[in-house]
């Protein structure tokens, strides 16, 4: 079974249970609509789509990595990472890439900016054959954002020899982002009525306060319509919805708070 198929699967058996759980419900409400229910939103019109997105930005101080000695290891495995289009607009000279294995840095690789925009990270990790399968942690520097991402699914260590051709994967800015290590992956389930017509330019984002922590991602074929990766520093941090409707030109706010698990999550937004 593929990797889309197995999400997919998951997302199908929590959203049959969700939806097993919101048919038994009423929802909370603050005012009447034309339906006679009650509203749970505030609505803010606007004249322009929101410049919602994540805000990166750290703190973290240049680390000091250096390449092992080239003599203490008779094996290497190369390593090709390239930005996702959401990382690499922060991308400067000064950024920097490695990998760990065994609490030891051996390889470190700066950016290489490809004709077509991509910003690449070529890595030449050592080892030794006895560390043959053993795990490795990739970190990357972004200078521009002073923000540090940690990621541990990365390959285990296979010498080159044993390899048919280089390892490439791409990197996202939030795949263990130090700034806000915990991933929910959020399901939104829109009603079957909305006052409104969605268009491709329509957003939902998830907010902690007034600080964006997620952008929806739409598909007309998902049951529910919105997809959203939440970033949060710490579990039950405590987030809602905003939605942009390009027809109406409004922003409609769902005050209602739900706490950030770090794991497939749903809920349901009204209108």
């Amino acid at each position: 079974m593929k990797t889309n198929q197995i999400v997919n699967y998951q997302w199908a058996l929590l959203l049959m249970a969700t939806l097993t759980m919101l048919w038994g419900c009423s929802s909370d409400s603050d005012g009447d609509n034309d339906n006679g229910s009650k509203q749970n939103f505030t609505q803010t019109p606007v004249s322009q789509k929101p410049t919602w997105k994540i805000d990166w930005s750290s703190d973290v101080a240049a680390p000091d990595w250096q390449d092992p000695d080239p003599t203490k290891y008779e094996c290497s495995m190369n390593l090709l990472y390239e930005l996702d289009e959401e990382t690499a607009p922060f991308s400067t000279d000064d950024d920097m890439m490695a990998v760990f294995m065994n609490g030891e840095c051996r390889g470190v690789s700066y950016p290489n900016r490809m004709s077509d925009g991509v910003v690449a990270f070529l890595l030449h990790v050592k080892g030794s054959s006895e560390e043959t399968a053993d795990q490795m942690e990739l970190r990357y520097y972004c200078a521009g954002l002073r923000h540090m991402t940690i990621t541990y699914g990365v390959p285990p260590f296979i010498p080159n020899y044993l390899m048919d051709e280089t390892y490439e994967s791409d990197l996202n800015i939030g795949n263990g982002s130090q700034k806000y290590p915990l991933l929910t992956e959020l399901s939104v389930l829109l009603p079957e009525k909305l006052p409104f017509t969605v268009y491709d330019d329509d957003m939902l984002a998830v907010f902690v306060g007034d600080e964006c922590r997620g952008i929806g991602s739409y598909d007309p074929e998902l049951f529910t319509g919105w997809r959203v990766n939440v970033y949060s520093a710490h579990e039950d941090e405590e987030a809602y919805v905003r939605y942009y409707s390009a027809q109406n030109d409004c922003i409609y706010t769902f005050p209602k708070t739900f706490l950030l698990n770090g794991m497939l999550q749903c809920e349901e937004i009204t209108f």
